[in-house]
């Protein structure tokens, strides 16, 4: 296969796509609405080319793309995230408006948007019609099939008008493209799929879509569908007549010979009802490459931007730049982490300066330090590279300890290039780079670094001043942020303190009731005749008012950092504690109680009270939750391996109605308090902690309607 010319490539690598304005307005609207679902977003996002590519673009992203990826727009948008999707349509504006007040050519797209959503639409019904599994993938790989034209507009500019210039519609594009570029949409438009890493053949069908029909008919069935489509949108006929290309459409997908033309005048009519509905003016004769509009003189002198007067250019620079970052600055001001600041303002970067390659150094808590560690979709070598903040050291320190951007390219300041610099170019696969510092008022809070080529650097050097805004924007950003979490955290600390000492307030006017208790436990067991039969649930009994005054007593302490560890026999823990609450929380309740305790158990490593504190907490909870006549088991198991470590597993299972989902969504986290009256909420996160603690590890299984099942596993005590 032919490959891109390099040169063309880097023009198209991080080209800025346009999308219909009619389409963007109303996207910037529906983002706002709190009430709009994700479906409603994804279905607008489908009806324009570009904003669709720039969805999928970032939900395959590497900071965003989990284990999984991401082929349908629907999926794409629950990945971005209402708050992420309301950063990239202000990114969008902001471009918009940006490309209109510096003179940006602008082109006359609408043509060409109503013969790409037509061409989807018809591959969606050419889907349905030859029962093709994925009807959404379909409508998708047919609405961006043309999306290389918009590439090259964007990333060639001139040189492409030229080759639109010459050709009258698109039978004659593709061999002017590979004379004068070397390359052409389709293949461009494929390279962009490609990135996204799926496996999918909607990449094929893009770059395929123009090949001839004897060699479409062995390709797979998606590049088939959005041949035919294709085909069937270049056809310009009646219903009623049946060409021969239409006639290799019903044979390549097994559909009535009639069908193709049915389709196409049924699916003009929707487009046509779209474009009204947007208020998109475009007739069917319209030309379906994007073109350049037709202006008076007036409007072109009127769109040249002043270079007259040096002064007054600056100043509409600062305001225009300053009015349109101030949306976004909004909008990253409402996201919730760090991370996702951080993934927004690459992401918006991307759109903003057509910038692919972005990395992020900030500092370490010395103020001596950057590094680009535990930042998502950062290069895996910058997680580990540390660059110190002095002068003469790098670039990068360069420009963390200056106001002033820094570039590889700056030929005006020239600077020596650094190993380190050398270093961060290489992982971000570029020719040089350009730093950007973000500064919050005094505060340093970073440095954007972008991976950029000579030529990328010529024409982002246009846009340093606005860069530099936009850089304090999110540094000003992040620092909100953080200084929101020093404060809260202070609170944490002040409440925490309060507590503590009303704590050791409460454990001591708590120890002496249960000193009481205790002395009355002892002069009782006493005066009992030792042939009473009582003796050992004394003893328990004892032992839980011994360790209630433990719990107490630690209640205004600093957490342990380990629990001592003892040899443990859980099968006696298990019966003493039955004796103790069986009756009370089962017997009484209606519940019946099971046991199957392995004989010669194995010890564990732990301390009898933590063990106590799980049984007393998981029996509570189901002795609340099951109904009369349910069942309750508890069952040990010796010698089960994991990782080649022995385990003593304990499992409490019932056969109640099973557990609500809210519960299972944060099952060993703390509820809300208020859910149940007279419940703190804390007594499964009690539990996992617990059980953290022992070494231990625990699982829950519940269905509605078959029980709840909680197994633990605890390590076995080292032979002595």
């Amino acid at each position: 296969m032919k490959q891109i010319p390099p040169a063309i490539l880097e023009a198209v690598e991080s080209v800025r796509l346009s999308s219909m304005p009619q389409v963007l307005l109303r996207f910037l609207r529906l983002v706002e609405d709190d009430h709009a679902s994700m479906k409603q977003l994804a279905k607008l996002v489908g009806q324009d080319p570009a904003l669709s590519a720039r969805v999928l673009t970032i939900a395959n992203s590497a900071a965003l793309r989990q284990m999984t990826e991401i082929k349908n727009l629907e999926q794409c948008m629950i990945a971005l995230g209402t708050r992420l999707a309301r950063t990239i349509a202000a990114c969008l504006a902001v471009q918009s408006v940006f490309a209109n007040t510096s003179a940006d050519q602008q082109y006359d797209l609408k043509g060409f948007w109503r013969h790409s959503l037509w061409v989807a639409e018809i591959a969606r019904q050419l889907a349905v019609e030859s029962s093709y599994p994925d009807v959404e993938e379909a409508y998708l790989a047919g609405l961006l099939h043309d999306v290389g034209q918009l590439m090259l507009l964007g990333g060639v500019g001139e040189n492409y008008e030229s080759v639109l210039g010459m050709s009258r519609d698109e039978s004659l594009l593709q061999s002017n493209e590979q004379s004068m570029l070397g390359t052409d949409h389709a293949q461009v438009g494929a390279w962009l799929v490609d990135q996204w890493q799926l496996s999918s053949f909607m990449g094929d069908a893009v770059l395929f879509h123009h090949m001839p029909a004897a060699d479409i008919a062995v390709a797979d069935r998606l590049s088939r569908l959005v041949w035919s489509a294709h085909v069937v949108v270049e056809q310009g006929i009646e219903p009623e007549t049946i060409t021969p290309d239409l006639h290799v459409v019903a044979e390549l997908l097994e559909i009535e010979h009639g069908r193709g033309a049915e389709i196409r005048e049924a699916t003009s009519k929707e487009v046509a009802i779209l474009a009204e509905a947007l208020g998109v003016s475009v007739t069917a004769e319209a030309r379906t490459l994007p073109c350049l509009p037709t202006t008076t003189s007036f409007e072109k002198k009127r769109s040249k931007p002043n270079h007259e007067d040096p002064a007054r250019a600056g100043l509409e620079a600062v305001v225009r730049d300053r009015a349109i970052l101030q949306p976004l600055q909004q909008n990253l001001a409402g996201l919730v982490d760090e991370a996702e600041i951080l993934l927004a303002v690459r992401e918006s970067a991307r759109i903003l300066f057509g910038t692919a390659r972005l990395a992020f150094l900030v500092p370490k808590e010395d103020k001596k330090t950057l590094c680009g560690a535990e930042i998502p979709g950062q290069p895996e070598i910058l997680q580990r590279l540390e660059i110190g903040i002095a002068p003469g050291k790098s670039l990068a320190a360069a420009a963390a300890l200056g106001e002033q951007p820094r570039s590889t390219f700056d030929e005006e300041r020239p600077a020596a290039v650094s190993l380190v610099d050398v270093q961060i170019a290489r992982a971000l696969d570029s020719e040089g780079l350009l730093y950007i510092p973000m500064r919050a008022g005094s505060r340093e809070v970073g440095v954007m670094a972008y991976g950029l080529s000579a030529a990328q650097y010529g024409r982002v050097k246009k846009q340093l001043a606005w860069m530099s805004s936009f850089g304090n924007s999110a540094a000003l950003s992040l620092q909100s942020w953080r200084d929101i979490k020093d404060r809260e955290r202070a609170i944490e600390e002040k409440i925490h303190a309060e507590l503590e000492q009303k704590a050791r307030k409460i454990a001591h006017e708590a120890g002496n009731p249960l000193g009481i208790i205790r002395n009355y436990l002892k002069i009782v067991k006493q005066r009992l005749p030792e042939e009473s039969g009582v003796g050992e649930e004394m003893e328990v009994l004892r032992e839980e008012v011994e360790r209630v005054s433990q719990i107490i007593r630690k209640l205004g302490n600093k957490p342990e950092a380990a629990l001592p560890a003892a040899r443990l026999d859980v099968n006696a823990v298990i019966e003493g504690m039955l004796a103790l609450y069986g009756e009370s929380l089962f017997a009484e309740c209606g519940i019946n109680l099971e046991k199957a305790l392995t004989p010669g158990l194995s010890p564990i490593a732990g301390d009898r009270d933590s063990v106590k504190q799980i049984l007393l907490n998981l029996w509570k909870n189901a002795s609340e939750a099951l109904p009369e006549g349910s069942s309750l088991r508890v069952t040990t198991k010796d010698h089960v391996e994991r990782q080649g470590r022995p385990f003593v597993e304990i499992e409490v299972s019932d056969t109640g109605p099973g557990l609500p989902g809210d519960v299972k969504q944060s099952l060993f986290k703390p509820l809300d308090p208020n859910r149940r009256q007279g419940h703190s909420g804390l007594g499964l996160s009690i539990v996992a902690e617990l059980v953290e603690r022992l070494g231990g590890e625990i699982t829950c299984h519940s269905e509605v309607g078959a029980g709840t099942s909680f197994n633990i596993l605890l390590p076995q005590a080292v032979r002595e």
